[in-house]
């Protein structure tokens, strides 16, 4: 299969190993190189704590992945005291009163908001990794990626609608009926959990595919999990 630069180098791997939909997982480990990054190079860097400060650090999630990395005590109390400083600078900067804070409508809502995944910078840079997977993937199109990408069991509803979009109306049509097949098979082992749950055919045994069932549509629907952080917090 041709490999002609680093993302679609990753993406085979990704293919090869993980069940689940490829620009998801890439998407993941896109976020944590980055955030590696951060830690042991950027910490100090004065534009980056700038834009950090402005969006009030990173997004739960990536404040708590910040703290898996080994030897991240220093950069993780560099950041968090920054961040900490700054929302004790807007608690005192802001009027009582009911509306003062959090008011829907407020020209200050955005200013005061916690970080989500429009805000994250490292949430921000995994969307901008995922668009290029998907660029790559599109552009370098054949038969071989094709059965990978079936096999894995397909993109996300929301990866594949950005590369329906973006994909020429052939590739578009053949991505179309993989996910449709493959959907379709969820659907109807989902049929089959659901009739087997009625009294009069329990004594039927539920297969494997049909018990992951739900997992699975929940996947396709919102997108690969990222999974529990299991590492201790830095002490």
């Amino acid at each position: 299969m041709s490999q002609p630069n680093a993302t679609l180098e990753d993406l085979s791997i990704i293919l090869h190993e993980k069940q689940g939909c490829p620009i998801c997982h890439y998407g993941r480990q896109a976020g944590r190189k980055y955030l590696d990054g951060v830690m042991y190079e950027s910490v100090n860097d004065f534009g980056l704590r700038e834009r950090l400060v402005q969006n009030m650090g990173f997004c739960a999630f990536h404040s708590q992945e910040m703290l898996t990395f080994p030897g991240a005590k220093l950069g993780a109390a560099i950041i968090e005291q920054a961040m900490l400083k700054e929302a004790l600078r807007r608690i005192k900067a802001t009027s009582s009163g009911r509306n003062s804070f959090f008011s829907r409508g407020s020209k200050s809502e955005s200013f005061h908001a916690a970080p989500d995944r429009n805000t994250c910078p490292a949430c921000l840079h995994e969307q901008a990794s995922e668009r290029r997977a998907i660029e790559e993937l599109l552009a370098y199109w054949n038969d071989d990626w094709a059965g990978l990408l079936e096999k894995s069991g397909g993109m996300c509803f929301n990866h594949l609608a950005l590369a329906l979009h973006l994909a020429p109306k052939a590739t578009a049509k053949s991505l179309k009926q993989m996910h449709e097949r493959r959907w379709r098979e969820i659907i109807a082992q989902l049929d089959e959990f659901i009739r087997k749950q009625d009294y009069r055919f329990r004594h039927e045994p539920i297969s494997e595919e049909e018990a992951i069932a739900s997992r699975r549509s929940i996947d396709i629907l919102t997108g690969e999990p990222r999974g529990v952080i299991q590492a201790k917090l830095v002490t």
